[in-house]
């Protein structure tokens, strides 16, 4: 079968800010460009098979000769082999002997790097610079060659191999992707059906035509419909503006980190006016993009004022991102796919967009999840990489293409991918880590964060911190000691203590990535080398030799594992927990008589430095104990706190949120009589959303309901003021982890003594990603020494209900809340070995798939 590519006319088919070519003007350029590679690319065979068909290279940045040379090498029967611009010496020469290349179309520029790449092939192809293929922009104004008969169409069949892409290597060399104009035509049609490619289409060329995306979202598929590309000078905002100002469009196709620029400036305008701030405030509300696009239409102007579709590819688009370009008035729309496909997998269907997915399959193509990875087949689905059959045969297995990526599809068809196989960091343990989740979780915790890049290096966690320059400027270790409490130290309390990071470096400079914005993760371990090998060493002074330096020693020894260093982070470098830092707490108390707080670690963060402090502080009448921390000298220590009786208001606020629960949500509770029986229990429940203590004491009796007090961390919206007095009188026992943390522990052992019950969250967190994360410690510390059981609660469907980051939660959700059966802890069992069986039961329930709906 025959596919036509792109035909003859006197429509305009490309514009920059100074011209105009039509589509006959492009088909007289490809036929002369045709009759050069005929002349020059040897012999084609009729064997089909890939290796005997010619080859020739574009290694040249966009701009429109680019594209009469792809439509000359596919007129004259080649296949086209796009190399990125920007390809060292070594990447060059690997491509052109790998794709066995018989011509080379470069720039001026370039020429000299191409020569000297095709100088060490025993079989060099030609190189032609485009400037001399094509000397005054094509054939009429001095071209090569005119042609005599320049046809009305470009056809080729459609098992011809069309291009060869090589991948961008994240993890290693490139391989050459075969692909077909077959594959090409099926993912063409897909993509048609979707809607988002109409006759006419007006796309914005931003990204480099080397790549898959921009090479058919910007090039073949807008020419294959009468469509119409403008380019700009460059991709500066200026150039984009002033080629837009001129021509408009209704297409711009980029990359995440082109959006993230474009939402950051936007964002910092709303930000600096209270005015522009309540406007965006009513666009979140009004949820309408026609009253978004008119209340920010300067913005939308700078594009031209008529694009209906920002796409975006390349990797996954961070979902604030999304959601507030969104809320202004953006069309934004996050494809799926890769090389291999042509390259869309799945795309949002018109009015069917959901924020964090990248839609559902094309017409045409199946998914499946096969052990957790997507796996795809179609039409447009490659037959293979070029001279490599094993890894085609890895990677295509019978008919289908397993992609590397994992991911899942929900019930409503729509894909969700969750990372990438071959960069998931396996544990010694056996636990897995998904690097990408971690880095956006480290972003999110401040805006000194750039971007970053995590790495197991050394068989430990490490990441690699990018911050703005400004930053750096004012000296490195002040830097270092910034991100370190706001960023670093914040993660690691708030994550699994297998997910901490144990060594982190800083930067100013963009971490290694590829032309699309893929972190190159086989660089990273040589970057973070080269960044340690520049800092300064640190100078090894002596350990203080005094008492108390040697005391302290001999307890922060058996809160860690890791041996002991005068100038290393407690916390860090040596992981001292916040059970840890109690048991510091608690013996400098005894010992000494100075308090500590949690502070304190941090103004203080070496045993070096937190000894300096007791021995300064010390006061010499004290007379110590010389006793040896334990919990129930915390537990039962004097006086015993007073906690405030329950008010009228803890009565009151019970009765009206269980009312409105019951109206906003269906909430099913089962397992109800493992409530009965002890007055005292620990409620442990697995944390969803900011709802889940409305959720699980819906269920408890009126009498239990009265006597259960809530354990929380606070939060600096109620360390003070009418929250504080608020939440005191709602019968919730506030955690400051920033002070006095021992204190609070003996008020939730005070409450269990009284025959109270507590509802503790052991994960300390809501959940990020929907798992259960790792439970505490606290929880089964308290139960132990006070000999309380414990009541595991599996909270289910509160985390889709009421994601974090949601603008509005799905209301009359259905939300499971199963009480398991009590739990003691035996009498020689550790703390860490009973908050495990506990989150193995919550874990195990939360795995069960979900009642049907009825």
């Amino acid at each position: 079968m025959k596919i036509s590519l792109i035909k003859s006319s006197d429509t305009v088919a490309m514009v920059d800010v100074e011209k105009s070519v039509t589509y006959r003007r492009i088909l007289r350029a490809a036929a002369a460009a045709a009759e050069f590679f005929s002349e020059n690319m040897g012999p084609i065979s009729a064997s089909g098979d890939a290796a005997d068909v010619p080859k020739i290279a574009i290694f040249a940045e966009n701009r429109m000769e680019w594209a009469y040379a792809l439509y000359g090498i596919w007129a004259a029967g080649a296949a086209a082999v796009p190399i990125d611009a920007n390809s060292d010496d070594d990447e060059l020469e690997f491509i052109l002997r790998d794709a066995d290349c018989r011509i080379i179309c470069c720039t001026r520029d370039n020429l000299q790097k191409t020569e000297r790449a095709t100088a060490k092939l025993e079989l060099a192809p030609k190189a032609i610079a485009l400037e001399d293929l094509f000397p005054c922009g094509g054939p009429g104004e001095g071209g090569v060659k005119n042609a005599a008969n320049p046809p009305g169409e470009i056809c080729r069949e459609s098992e011809d191999l069309g291009l060869l892409v090589y991948t961008s290597g994240t993890t290693g060399n490139p391989k050459g992707v075969m692909l077909t104009f077959a594959n090409m035509y099926a993912n063409m049609c897909a993509v048609a059906q979707a809607k988002y490619y109409e006759e006419g289409v007006r796309v914005l060329t931003m990204l480099p035509f080397h790549h898959i995306l921009p090479i058919m979202g910007t090039l073949v598929m807008p020419l294959s419909i009468n469509g119409k590309l403008v380019f700009p000078k460059s991709i500066s905002p200026a150039d984009i503006a002033a080629v837009l100002e001129k021509h408009s469009v209704d297409m711009i196709i980029s990359v995440p980190r082109f959006y993230e620029l474009l939402h950051a400036n936007i964002m910092a305008k709303i930000g600096a006016s209270k005015i522009v701030s309540l406007l965006f405030w009513i666009a979140k509300l009004a949820d309408s993009r026609a009253l978004s696009r008119r209340l920010f239409g300067a913005v939308h102007k700078k594009f031209g004022g008529e694009v209906k579709f920002w796409i975006s590819g390349g990797a996954a688009l961070d979902k604030k991102v999304w959601r507030d370009l969104d809320i202004l008035g953006f069309g934004i729309r996050e494809g799926y796919g890769m090389t291999e496909c042509a390259p869309i997998i799945a795309f949002p269907r018109i009015g069917r967009v959901r924020i964090g997915s990248p839609g559902e399959a094309l017409p045409g193509i199946e998914i499946r999840i096969a052990d957790g990875e997507i796996a795809v087949r179609g039409g447009n689905v490659t037959a293979g990489y070029y001279k490599r059959p094993e890894e085609t045969a890895e990677a295509i297995r019978d008919g289908w293409l397993f992609t590397g990526d994992m991911g899942y599809v929900d019930d409503d068809g729509f894909l969700f991918i969750t990372g990438r196989r071959k960069e998931i960091i396996v544990l010694a343990n056996g636990k897995n880590l998904n690097p990408a989740d971690m880095e956006a979780q480290i972003k999110a915790q401040s805006p000194d964060v750039v971007e970053c890049g995590v790495l197991m290096h050394e068989n430990m966690l490490k990441a690699i911190v990018r911050v703005p320059a400004e930053l750096l400027s004012s000296g490195a270790e002040a830097a270092e000691e910034r991100i370190r409490n706001t960023v670093i130290l914040p993660y690691n309390r708030g994550t699994a203590m297998y997910k901490r990071i144990i060594k982190f470096a800083l930067t100013d400079g963009e971490l290694p990535r590829t032309r699309v914005g893929k972190l190159k993760r086989f660089h990273l371990a040589e970057y973070f080398e080269d960044m340690s090998s520049a800092k300064p060493k640190r100078e090894s002074l002596p350990e203080p030799d005094s008492e108390t330096y040697r005391r302290l020693k001999d307890v922060l020894k058996a809160q860690i594992s890791a041996a002991p260093d005068a100038d290393a982070h407690m916390e860090m470098d040596l992981g001292l927990d916040s059970l840890g830092k109690i048991s510091m707490q608690c013996f400098i108390r005894e010992n000494y008589g100075v308090e500590i707080s949690e502070r304190d670690f941090e103004k203080y963060p070496s045993l070096r430095k937190m000894s300096a402090l007791v021995e300064e502080s010390r006061n010499g009448n004290f007379e110590p104990t010389n006793r040896k921390f334990s919990w129930p000298d915390i537990i039962n220590g004097l006086p015993r706190p007073v906690l405030p009786r329950p008010h009228m208001l803890h009565f009151a606020s019970i009765f009206v949120l269980r009312a409105l629960s019951k109206l906003l949500y269906r909430v099913h509770a089962s397992g109800t009589q493992n409530l009965a029986g002890a007055a005292a229990l620990i409620i442990a429940p697995n944390h969803q959303c900011y709802l889940d203590g409305l959720f699980v004491s819906q269920s408890l009796t009126n009498a239990r309901a009265l006597k259960t007090r809530f354990f929380a961390k606070t939060r600096r919206i109620i360390r003070r003021g009418f929250l504080k007095a608020f939440a005191r009188r709602s019968n919730v026992l506030i955690m400051d982890i920033n002070d006095n943390v021992s204190g609070s522990i003996r008020e939730l052992a005070q409450a269990l003594r009284q025959g109270e019950s507590v509802m503790i969250f052991p994960e300390g967190t809501r959940t990020k990603d929907g798992c259960v994360g790792e439970f505490k410690q606290t929880f089964a510390i308290m139960a132990k020494e006070m000999g309380v059981p414990v009541v595991p609660v599996a909270i289910r469907g509160a985390y889709n209900a009421l994601k974090a980051g949601a603008t509005f939660p799905k209301l009359l959700s259905d939300i499971y809340v199963d009480y398991l059966p009590q739990m003691k802890a035996r009498a020689d069992e550790s703390y860490e070995n009973f908050a495990k069986r506990v989150q193995e039961a919550v874990e195990k329930k939360c795995s069960e798939p979900l009642p049907a709906r009825g």
